[in-house]
């Protein structure tokens, strides 16, 4: 596996619809032209604010856009239409909302919380694959969850794992950190088992992008050591 600054994204990420315009203005006078947008934190009316910045930033490509169990299929539709996104991740609870989204199943990828138990309605074959939230996986090595039990059972199949969300990772709490600060918040990184890796990763971050692309130098360094 080869990994660059071309399939591993800086990301649009934050509390509420302010934090993500800020992001998006950054990435507009730093000419970006590829992200991948995080919407969990959005509501209906503040995505509307979010898609039209988006409309007027210098982005043309959302390799990844993190779904709600709220949005729509026209939300979808203008982000396919303007942003090309190639998948879509969703968490486990999102299966009964499947059917709002028809055509989508094959671009939909699992995102399994971490410690959490496992829900039998959430099943990968179902969708496009999965999208492992590495600092998730951590968590999952730590506790010996289910969550852990139904990836490891799948681990032969490498095409399921797709694509991936990077964060930084506490040991102290066995925590995802979404502000990572410090060069050993990506320690974790190393030891991963190399199953868990898809073709494309999209960092998981608040940071401002300025801070998100310090930091994918620094991972770049790592996962070139490790796929070398």
């Amino acid at each position: 596996m080869k990994y660059s600054e071309k399939n591993v994204v800086v990301s649009i990420a934050g509390l509420g619809a302010k934090h993500l315009l800020s992001q998006i203005r950054e990435i507009s006078r730093r000419k970006i032209t590829h992200a991948a947008l995080f919407l969990t934190q959005v509501d209906k009316t503040e995505r509307r604010l979010v898609y039209q910045a988006l409309l007027e930033s210098t982005i043309k490509k959302i390799p990844l856009v993190h779904l709600r169990n709220d949005m729509s299929l026209e939300e979808i539709l203008l982000l396919e239409k303007n942003f090309h996104p190639a998948y879509y991740n969703i968490h486990e609870n999102a299966f009964r909302y499947l059917h709002k989204w028809p055509g989508f199943k094959k671009k939909l990828l699992l995102e399994l919380a971490g410690q959490a138990k496992r829900n039998p309605a959430a099943q990968v074959e179902a969708i496009g694959g999965f999208c492992v939230d590495l600092a998730h996986y951590k968590m999952a090595e730590v506790s010996q969850s289910e969550q852990l039990r139904y990836l490891l059972a799948k681990k032969k199949n490498q095409k399921l794992f797709v694509f991936n969300h990077l964060n930084g990772y506490n040991p102290k709490n066995n925590k995802c950190l979404h502000r990572p600060r410090f060069h050993r918040d990506f320690i974790y990184l190393e030891a991963l088992p190399k199953f868990v890796f898809g073709r494309l990763i999209s960092l998981e971050m608040e940071n401002p992008i300025r801070e998100q692309i310090k930091w994918r130098q620094h991972i770049l360094k790592i996962l070139k050591t490790k796929f070398k």
